[in-house]
């Protein structure tokens, strides 16, 4: 009896050829779901099936963001250049001034912050127009509140030194929560919303200056520097970096932990 091999092996290598592919695209899917980017997808997609409109962020805000540390590079310059900095000690006053910050924004109270004049001006401005036109300070869904805060570390990015002004650029990871709108129509006014606690992972970039030279120095930030004048004769000391008052010769100690000054914190939530 003779049998007709062809008849019999086409359907067998087509269907072996059709488990083949379907195992493969069964694969590549969960491949694709294990990654990031599956996982993201797939998160988003819940939230559009139920109609939130908004991701749980629960395992996406569990780590602090990262930062562009330029430690190894600059802090070795600023030791050459300023013996008596205490990086290690501003990382704390950093974090500290970026925490009150947040304190002073969430109370609607700028004297939490009054030791930092030019910080506590920014906060008074904020608080006044409750956020509108303050870049990236607050999402068009957000209540300007920072509840439950933390500051977990601070590096450097940047450090300039010119002949009037020095400045150092810190970024400082932090995380607080909020109240945020839920619901399809979050940015509607129409639409029935909700209302949950959004736990936000974010940076904090702040400017450290100090002043060389005063007469090369903008006036609104010469006029809030501390330790700007002789502590003892009351004269105007022109270069902040000299250790003895050129009008009564008294010897001026501890000046750079006086005149370095938080000029800036600002808020970056990419």
């Amino acid at each position: 009896m003779n049998f007709d091999w062809g008849a019999i092996l086409g359907p067998v290598l087509s269907l072996a050829a059709f488990f083949i592919i379907v195992g493969y695209i069964g694969y590549r899917i969960r491949r694709f779901r294990h990654s990031i980017m599956g996982q993201a997808v797939e998160t988003i997609a819940k939230a559009v099936v139920n109609g939130d409109g908004m991701i749980e962020e629960a395992e996406y805000t569990a780590k602090p963001k990262s930062l562009s540390s330029m430690d190894s590079i600059y802090i070795p310059k600023l030791e050459k250049d300023f013996p008596e900095f205490n990086w290690n000690e501003w990382k704390v006053r950093i974090q500290d001034a970026v925490l009150r910050r947040m304190e002073a924004i969430d109370e609607r109270d700028p004297e939490i912050i009054k030791d930092h004049p030019l910080i506590m001006e920014e906060v008074e401005r904020v608080i006044t127009n409750e956020g509108t036109g303050v870049k990236n300070l607050t999402y068009s869904e957000d209540e300007l509140e920072f509840k439950n805060r933390h500051a977990y570390n601070t590096v450097i990015f940047g450090y300039d030194r010119n002949s009037g002004l020095c400045t150092i650029r810190t970024q400082t990871s932090a995380s607080y929560e909020r109240h945020v709108k839920a619901g399809m129509k979050a940015n509607s006014a129409s639409g029935n919303t909700g209302a949950r606690i959004r736990k936000i992972q974010t940076v904090f970039k702040t400017e450290l200056v100090y002043v060389q030279d005063a007469d090369k120095v903008d006036s609104k930030l010469k006029g809030r520097m501390i330790g700007y004048n002789c502590p003892n004769c009351g004269a105007p000391l022109k270069m902040i970096g000299a250790k003895v008052c050129d009008y009564c010769g008294t010897a001026i100690e501890g000046v750079n932990t006086r005149v370095w000054t938080i000029n800036k914190i600002t808020e970056d939530r990419r």
